[in-house]
């Protein structure tokens, strides 16, 4: 059992027999009572846990999670726990990197080392893990926000910061996660949305230099595929010809139950550039794309050449926007659960980052208000004026039928109500 001993300037001291036999310490400044018998508490669990060789009971090990560095040197010095193994920020990274490697794909691992590249340019390869604290890493966020990077990949970065320190929190190198702090849900770029026209598209497909280029562009613009990802996953076994539809393999999401691949219409705007590569693969060919996978570092390169080319200026996030552009099409012509399962997203995400106004939808609105006025407000042609009186008189005449069924119907009712009171009569 524990005891507190209460000191002349209001200091508690919890007072334990450890497993050792050895009568130990643990003092603390002006705590308040109540806060030094709940410590009293868990202080006997641990000599309890430590004694017994059980583990601890989940109330006491959540507590331990909550405590700060010098409560945990506390402990630690009484011999309540054991020491936590001490490490630099430089030395965690490269620890978590091994880690992963293997269990994610090349493109995350290149992701994790420039925020390695981050974290140790601002903070040093030798910072001591826990010396760091929130205000240190919103002061991060701000050496982000100096270095020009935009809004979203600053938040990807801190997302990737957080899962690092967690792995940290993991192996008991820290007690909480600094980078909590900051925001890394992803917020919508509207202002970078661009909508790519059906004639601004066959400008670019005229000058594609082959027609393995042409079905690049076509599955991004007509089938929606995410590029170069899914194109570059796409097989000649994965087209089901006779019955107008592909699977789509989805590496983004195939961590993801159920989120491995989806089922896509061929499109009549894709089906003749599909053809033509068929026609022109070789025998045996596996990949619907073969001569450009192997350079796909330079695709979004030789993507923006061919844009020029075509006499239109570059958009923000090419592929991206290609994508967007055919979602917000297919949206005008089947229900939302059907188009974000045929593209491989949420609602909630073709809402926030993929669905766009465009100028089009301006045009129509202000076309309808015109016609709007012409024909209430008796503005329109004569045409459209006989047309209204027509629609209003086939609109009276079937009021008057339901007036006219209305009353046969009180009638009968009516009927059948005297029939039943004379037969209770009689």
């Amino acid at each position: 059992m524990a005891s507190i001993t209460k000191q002349p300037n209001g200091g508690k001291i919890i007072q334990f027999i450890g497993a050792d036999k050895k009568r130990r310490s643990i003092r603390f400044g002006s705590i308040p009572m109540k806060t030094a018998q709940s410590i009293k508490v868990r202080v006997e669990c641990l000599v309890s846990s430590k004694l017994s060789g059980h583990a601890l009971d989940d109330v006491t090990a959540q507590w331990l999670t909550t405590l700060d560095e010098l409560m945990i040197e506390k402990l630690t010095n009484a011999g309540l726990i054991e020491a936590r193994e001490s490490s630099t920020l430089g030395k965690m990274i490269d620890d978590f990197i091994k880690l992963r490697i293997g269990d994610v794909k090349p493109r995350t691992v290149a992701k994790y080392k420039v925020v390695k590249k981050h974290l140790l340019d601002h903070f040093g390869k030798n910072k001591p893990l826990k010396s760091l604290n929130p205000g240190e890493a919103k002061e991060w966020r701000a050496y982000l926000i100096g270095r020009g990077l935009a809004e979203n990949s600053i938040r990807k970065l801190s997302g990737i910061a957080k899962t690092m320190f967690n792995y940290a929190i993991e192996k008991e190198l820290l007690v909480k996660n600094p980078f909590n702090c900051l925001p890394s849900a992803l917020v919508p770029t509207r202002d970078r949305h661009h909508y790519i026209t059906l004639e601004d598209s066959q400008k670019i497909l005229e000058h594609c230099p082959d027609a393995e280029w042409r079905l690049i562009y076509a599955l991004a613009r007509f089938g929606g595929l995410r590029t170069p990802s899914e194109t570059f996953a796409l097989r000649w076994q994965d087209i089901n010809w006779s019955e107008g539809r592909f699977y789509v393999t989805s590496p983004k999401t195939e961590r993801y139950a159920g989120k491995e691949g989806r089922i896509v219409p061929i499109f009549p705007e894709l089906r003749s550039y599909l053809e033509q590569c068929f026609e022109l693969a070789e025998d045996g060919a596996e990949h619907v794309i073969e001569k450009h996978r192997i350079r796909s570092e330079n695709l979004r390169t030789t993507f923006l050449k061919i844009i020029k080319r075509a006499g239109l200026n570059t958009w923000p996030k090419p592929f991206q926007n290609l994508r967007s552009s055919r979602e917000t099409e297919l949206m005008e012509r089947y229900p939302i659960q059907t188009v974000v399962a045929w593209l491989g997203n949420s609602p909630n995400v073709a809402l926030q980052s993929y669905l766009q106004v465009r100028e089009s939808d301006f045009e129509s609105a202000l076309h309808n208000a015109v016609q709007y006025t012409a024909v209430y407000t008796g503005l329109g042609s004569q045409n459209e004026k006989e047309e209204n009186a027509e629609s209003h008189c086939d609109a009276k005449a079937c009021e008057d039928m339901r007036e006219g069924a209305k009353e046969q119907n009180r009638a009968g009712r009516t009927r059948t109500c005297n029939q039943q009171i004379m037969s209770l009569l009689l």
